[in-house]
């Protein structure tokens, strides 16, 4: 009978997470204000009846939704900026002073955040895409702005902890320059073609934002 009981549980878990995941592509398609229980029910390919027994209604829906997708957009560039920060930690305070270091620093950072961004773009567009009305429809949302300043936060950090490396003064500063060029790129990219996306063109445009953070000259 438990193992009825734990199946059951499981292919509820699969269900409710099976609708969730459709609730994030129907959000990046028509935002906040179009998702429906009936948009997302045909997106999961599921009774309409199973959206509302999983979720009291849109709002508990939709504010689950882009949770999940938060988490799983931020979860995929964790394991980048772990390598980066390993990358860095391997220079001493006086090697870090070197423009030639600090040169091979940026052409490494650059070449590692540019294929990342090619495969947010190429790869993971309906992220990228949510993400995107965590900067607009969010922020202006007071039920669902606590969800975009927490996502937002999450994505600066890094960024700071980046910018700490080079500017012991005012990194925030740095980080927020850097963290606004690198979202606008990838959400410019968004309205193109995926054949269309330059790649050459994004690595200019990091480099050229890395080298500020670094401190070298152009």
């Amino acid at each position: 009978m438990e193992a009825v009981k734990v199946t059951r549980r499981a292919k509820g878990e699969k269900t409710r997470e099976k609708i969730l995941k459709a609730a994030i592509e129907v959000i990046a398609s028509v935002g906040i204000k179009g998702t429906t229980h009936r948009a997302v029910a045909k997106k999961a390919d599921a009774q309409l009846s199973l959206t509302t027994y999983y979720f009291k209604d849109i709002k508990e829906l939709i504010r689950e939704a882009i949770i999940l997708s938060s988490t799983i957009f931020i979860e995929s560039s964790s394991g980048i900026w772990h390598k980066v920060f390993g990358y860095l930690d391997e220079f001493d305070a006086t090697s870090m002073r070197k423009v030639t270091t600090r040169e091979e620093i940026c052409h490494k950072l650059t070449d590692t955040a540019t294929q990342h961004m090619y495969e947010n773009i190429i790869h993971r567009p309906v992220g990228l895409a949510v993400e995107q009305i965590f900067f607009t429809e969010m922020m202006y949302q007071p039920e669902l702005q606590d969800l975009a300043i927490a996502h937002v936060e999450k994505l600066r950090q890094p960024f700071i902890k980046l910018a700490s490396y080079f500017n012991k003064v005012d990194p925030e500063i740095d980080a927020e320059l850097a963290l606004m060029t690198i979202t606008r790129i990838q959400y410019q990219c968004l309205s193109q073609d995926k054949n269309d996306v330059d790649i050459e063109q994004i690595r200019k445009l990091v480099y050229r934002q890395l080298a500020w953070v670094l401190k070298l000259k152009r």
